[in-house]
């Protein structure tokens, strides 16, 4: 195999833009830009046209063709742009053969597809990652967002679970790969422009009578980024639409998922507050600000629940630290054996003490090795960080049960900050989809009167208040552990209703995303049935 790297060429000698255009037919290509915005168009032509600019131009040819290297190894083209701490930006236009298998990746810039190709895979650390595919196209598509979400305006079939971070789904008949995962940036999917590649074709055309660049650099002119002006208007021709294969596998009905998806966490009981677990979707009725919406996904009891066990190890717990330990292990037992639990301590710090698993004598292992480190209470970051844990969490129903005394130290010294003050975390569990079971154990008697500590009465109403406004917000219900000896009863509790937890999932009718509040009720359609979700949400 010969690896062969190459320089590109531009037009004039005063021209600030760099393009390069390949006549080679290539199977695969790579592109990495980490430094700009990379916009990726199809075309039917086998080549490989590249475009970089600067904007504003401050660097000089040399410097731009310096940082872009161009890589080929036998039917493979590797496109690279190097980036400097101090490197100002360089954005590319590529247009690439429709038959090729393509990767791409970015940083914190956006990237743009429009068209697919063979198979697309797409990844990016922050910046936004948008696709545009044609009518009719088959493709199984894999989109995921661990900290943005996912908006899509195409017709697809869904497989798995959908929430505003994962998205899995067929267009067409299905066949051609297409993954687009950014860790922090939002990736959305949406209808290719009619006439786009008919545009792009005519280049080819262009470009073969104006002379191209090849590989040997023989050139007289290529043509550059186009205006608006410059686009010539093609009327589309009639689009053809694949139907579904008959012998296809049974799936979810085709929906149009577009830039949310709501998913609650539903709490079901009679009148006398025993939990109803043999409910279906249709028994559900979901209303936004009073408007009801179309349920999409629904998820029964038997779904499972991934759940963070949160225990505070602060000094005020030191005494019953051990009956702590014995009643999260008992937790533990009586969930169900497929429940993913991870379980994290905290003090003035937070510690994972085990991840997502279902290994329950590894989780039972961790636990009776972890200490109490009788030291300050950091409540408020340490429900932060349990939150995080979720990130890589892709099934919809999630819960954490937190077993504290609520009091975090800002509320009793001002010489403690924590880095996410109340307001902070509680607007982050308004917007979360994670149900929060506090379990209160109340310490007061013991702090503040047998060891005069520094938290007071008051320190331990405003905890109990805050505790309840958590479960309130999020769907969850505040329990109560007045000794240790109660902890393994109210546990039961808690397990008895993570196992009959439903979730309903929707899209909002009004799509005007403006950040305000949205309330949220759920009714079920059999008598005397009581539903408990989050209170709502800020459209975001």
């Amino acid at each position: 195999m010969l690896l062969t790297s190459v320089h590109g060429q531009n037009m004039r000698a005063d021209d600030p833009v760099f393009r390069r255009t390949f006549s080679q037919k290539f199977d695969t290509i790579a592109i990495e830009n980490t430094s700009g915005r990379t916009e990726i168009q199809t075309w039917n032509s086998n080549r490989v046209r590249v475009t970089a600019s600067q904007q504003p131009t401050r660097m000089s040819l040399p410097e731009l063709d310096s940082r872009i290297r161009f890589e080929i190894d036998d039917a493979d083209l590797r496109i690279i742009v190097r980036s400097g701490k101090s490197d100002e930006p360089i954005n590319l236009l590529v247009f690439v053969p429709r038959q090729v298998n393509l990767g791409v990746k970015g940083d914190d810039e956006t990237i743009a597809i429009k068209g697919i190709t063979d198979a697309l895979t797409v990844e990016s650390e922050s910046g936004s990652i948008s696709l545009a595919m044609p009518s009719g196209a088959d493709t199984d598509l894999s989109l995921r967002s661990v900290e943005g979400t996912i908006t899509s305006q195409v017709e697809m079939r869904v497989f798995g679970p959908v929430n505003a971070h994962t998205l899995d789904g067929r267009t067409g008949r299905g066949g051609r790969p297409v993954i687009l995962r950014s860790l922090r940036g939002s990736v959305s999917v949406v209808a290719d422009e009619p006439g786009r590649i008919a545009r792009a074709d005519a280049l080819v055309t262009d470009e073969r009578n104006l002379g191209s660049l090849d590989t040997t650099g023989s050139s007289r002119e290529a043509v550059g980024l186009m205006t608006d002006g410059e686009r010539t208007k093609i009327s589309p021709g009639p689009s053809t639409t694949n139907s579904i294969d008959p012998n296809d596998p049974p799936v979810a009905d085709v929906i149009r998922i577009d830039s949310r998806l709501v998913n609650l966490n539903v709490k079901v009981t009679d009148h006398t507050g025993k939990l109803i677990p043999d409910l279906t979707k249709s028994d559900f009725q979901v209303f936004e600000d009073n408007v009801e919406q179309a349920v999409v996904r629904f998820e029964p009891i038997t779904s499972p629940v991934n759940v963070v066990i949160l225990l505070d190890a602060s000094g005020s717990t030191q005494d019953k630290w051990k009956a702590i330990r014995k009643a999260a292990k008992k937790f533990i037992d009586t969930l169900s054996p497929n429940t993913p639990i991870a379980v994290a301590a905290f003090t003035r710090r937070f510690m994972v003490i085990c991840d997502f698993t279902c290994d329950r004598k590894t989780t039972k292992e961790r636990i009776d090795n972890t200490k109490n480190l009788q030291s300050g209470t950091a409540f408020y970051d340490a429900m932060w960080s349990a939150l995080d844990l979720f990130k890589e969490v892709k099934e919809q129903r999630k819960a954490i049960v937190v077993l504290t005394d609520g009091v975090d130290n800002s509320l009793s010294s001002e010489d403690f900050e924590p880095r996410h003050p109340f307001d902070e975390l509680f607007t982050r569990i308004s917007r979360e989809e994670v149900t929060i079971y506090p379990i209160y154990f109340d310490t007061e008697y013991q702090v503040t009167v047998k060891w005069r500590g520094s938290d007071t009465h008051d320190s331990y109403v405003t905890a109990r208040q805050q505790l309840n406004r958590i479960a309130d917000e999020t769907g969850g219900t505040l329990f109560k552990a007045d000794r240790a000896e109660d902890l393994e009863g109210v546990y039961q509790r808690v397990a008895s209703e993570l196992q009959t937890l439903y979730s309903v999932s929707y899209n909002p009718a009004d799509k005007n995303y403006n950040g305000s509040w949205r309330n949220v009720g759920v009714k079920v359609k059999r008598e005397q049935a009581l539903a408990r979700t989050k209170r709502g949400f800020y459209a975001k």
